[in-house]
C-alpha cells in the first residue's frame, strides 16, 4: 500500500481544538468559517490528505485558472478496482461528528479522462472513521463532468465519530479515470454550503513569492525567475518501487527535506519519484536551470553515489516532456545545477520538475528545488 502526504499551499498552523471551534480557528479560518453557513471542520486552504491504494498515480498542480484557492490535485486512476475504496484520498476533519448531526462535504472537480461510456468520472463520498471497523454513513457516488464544477455530499450522522478519527473519505477506483480535485470544505449544521457561501471571496489566488523573501545559496540570487514555491513542498511522490519521508533538516536552506528510498531497482526508473510543480507558462525556446540541494544516505552503485534521473514534464497523463538528465550525488549536501530547453509549451501550473529514483536500490535526501528561468 502506498501512502501520499502531500500540502499544495501553505495553510495556517491548527490549534489545538478545546472549546467552540470557531473560536480556536486562525485568522485565515476564522474569515472562511464566517463566510460558510454552519461550522466549518475541516482546514480548505490545505489539501494535506492521505491517499492510499494500488495502480494509481497523484501529482500537484497549481495554477491561477483552478477555482477554490488556485490548487488541486490529480489522481490517475490505471485500473477500475475491486471496490470504491482500493484508491482513496481521506480528508481529514477538526471535530468529532454526533449522531443526528448534519455533515456536508463541497468540493471542486473535473475529469480529464474516463473510461464510462458518459466521458463522466465517479468519486464515492463517504463520512467515517479512520479506525477499525470504519464506520461511516452518506455513501453516495458523485459523477464528476469535464468542466470545473463545485459538487456537494451532505447526510445526517447515525453513530459519533471521535475527532482523532473523523475524516470525509473519497473514493476513486470506481473506474478507469484521470481526475483533479480541487478545494475542499467541511460543514457541520448545514445543508448546503454553496448556496450561501462566496467562495471565490474567501480563496486566495496562488501568486509567485518575491525571491528576496526565500532562503537560498547566494549562488542563485541571480541565475533568473523564480518560477517555482521552493517553500512549497507540496511534492506529487509516488511509485511501487520503494517509499518516502519528509524530514526536517535544519542544516540546510528552508530546513525541509524529503528522504526516498528505492526498495528495489524499478522496471521504470519512474518506479519512485517525486515531481515539483512550476507555476508559470513555459513557451517552446526557454531556458530554465533546476537547482537541486540533495545528498546519499546508502546506494547500491558502483561508486556508492545516488543514481537520479530529472525531466521536465506534463502535470497529465501521458506526460510528454523534455530535457532527460542524469545525475549522481555523494554522501555530503551538494547542490546540482541542472539546465532545460523547452522543445515544447505548457500553460499556467500544467508542468513540473519530475525526479526519478528506481534506477538504483538506495537511499537518498531531497532538500530545496529552485527553478529558474534564465532567459
Amino acid at each position: 500500500m502506498t501512502t501520499n502526504r502531500i500540502l499544495l499551499f501553505a495553510g495556517a498552523a491548527l490549534m489545538a481544538l478545546a472549546g467552540p471551534l470557531a473560536a480556536k480557528l486562525p485568522p485565515e479560518l476564522a474569515a472562511l468559517d464566517a463566510e460558510t453557513p454552519g461550522d466549518l471542520i475541516n482546514d480548505p486552504s490545505r489539501i494535506d490528505w492521505t491517499s492510499y491504494g494500488e495502480n494509481y498515480e497523484t501529482t500537484g498542480r497549481q495554477a491561477a485558472d483552478i477555482p477554490g484557492g488556485g490548487a488541486a490535485r490529480v489522481f490517475t486512476i490505471k485500473e477500475r478496482g475491486a471496490f470504491p475504496y482500493t484508491v482513496a484520498a481521506n480528508v481529514p476533519l477538526l471535530s468529532e461528528i454526533k449522531p443526528g448531526e448534519q455533515v456536508t462535504v463541497g468540493f471542486y472537480a473535473r475529469t480529464l479522462a474516463s473510461e464510462r461510456s458518459d466521458g463522466k468520472g465517479i468519486i464515492g463520498v463517504r463520512f467515517q472513521e479512520n479506525a477499525a471497523p470504519y464506520g461511516g454513513f452518506g455513501d453516495s457516488n458523485v459523477l464528476i463532468g469535464s468542466d470545473w464544477e463545485w459538487y456537494e455530499v451532505s447526510a445526517r450522522a447515525d453513530k459519533r465519530i471521535r475527532r482523532a478519527d473523523a475524516i470525509v473519505a473519497l473514493q476513486l477506483a470506481g473506474a478507469r479515470q484521470t481526475l483533479e480535485i480541487g478545494q475542499t470544505i467541511v460543514v457541520k449544521n448545514a445543508a448546503s454550503i454553496a448556496a450561501k457561501a462566496n467562495l471565490a471571496a474567501t480563496s486566495p489566488q496562488p501568486s509567485l513569492k518575491d525571491p528576496a523573501t526565500i532562503e537560498m545559496p547566494d549562488a542563485l540570487r541571480s541565475a533568473g525567475q523564480l518560477v517555482n514555491d521552493p517553500t512549497n513542498r507540496s511534492w506529487g511522490s509516488g511509485g511501487p518501487a520503494g517509499t518516502w519521508q519528509d524530514l526536517d533538516m535544519p542544516e540546510i536552506w528552508l530546513k525541509k527535506a524529503t528522504r526516498f528510498t528505492t526498495n528495489a531497482v524499478g522496471e521504470n526508473r519512474w518506479d519512485l519519484s517525486t515531481t515539483i510543480p512550476i507555476t508559470t507558462a513555459i513557451s517552446e525556446g526557454d531556458s530554465f536551470t533546476v537547482a537541486v540541494i540533495a545528498r546519499t544516505i546508502s546506494a547500491e552503485t558502483e561508486d556508492g553515489k545516488g543514481l537520479i534521473y530529472a525531466r521536465i514534464q506534463g502535470a497529465f497523463p501521458p506526460y510528454e516532456g523534455f530535457g532527460d538528465k542524469v545525475f549522481k550525488i555523494g554522501e555530503r549536501w551538494q547542490m546540482v545545477n541542472l539546465p532545460f530547453t523547452a522543445t515544447r509549451g505548457f500553460g499556467p501550473g500544467d508542468a513540473a520538475v519530475a525526479l526519478h529514483f528506481a534506477a538504483a536500490r538506495q537511499s537518498v535526501e531531497i532538500g530545496p528545488v529552485y527553478v529558474f528561468k534564465t532567459n
